[in-house]
């Protein structure tokens, strides 16, 4: 899988925690995924794979879409609404939806994403780049 693995990382302070929260409420002030309102703050690896609360790795989802990720888990996957327990979230792809379109996006830890075409996502998630 490339670098897709990376070395362990520290687990964030609780301050940490509260800042990662606080930035991704500002980036996803509503769902990613339909744009409803009402989000909630949504790890994309769980926290019981090793997933850490840092930007790169929170969302912000509404309960409907919540339910589904969790309800269907490879379709999760699919859409970039999780992350495998394998991958390391900066560098998984995911999906977010703007004005009806939907793109592909890479999250950092600062609180912004980085659009990238839909032939980097298939590479990054098979793979084949990282």
């Amino acid at each position: 899988m490339g670098n897709m693995i990376g070395p362990k990382t520290p687990k964030p302070s609780k301050a940490e925690e509260r800042e990662a929260y606080r930035i991704v409420t500002e980036r996803d002030p509503v769902c990613v995924w339909c744009e409803a309102p009402g989000i909630q703050r949504d790890h994309r690896k769980n926290r019981s794979q090793g997933g850490l609360t840092t930007p790169s790795n929170l969302q912000g989802l509404c309960l409907a879409c919540h339910q589904i990720k969790t309800e269907h888990p490879a379709i999760a996957l699919t859409v970039g609404l999780s992350v495998p327990s394998y991958a390391r979230p900066e560098l998984w792809p995911a999906l977010r939806l703007k004005a009806g379109r939907v793109r592909f996006v890479l999250y950092d830890d600062e609180g912004g994403f980085e659009p990238i075409t839909a032939a980097t996502a298939r590479l990054l998630t098979e793979g084949q780049v990282g």
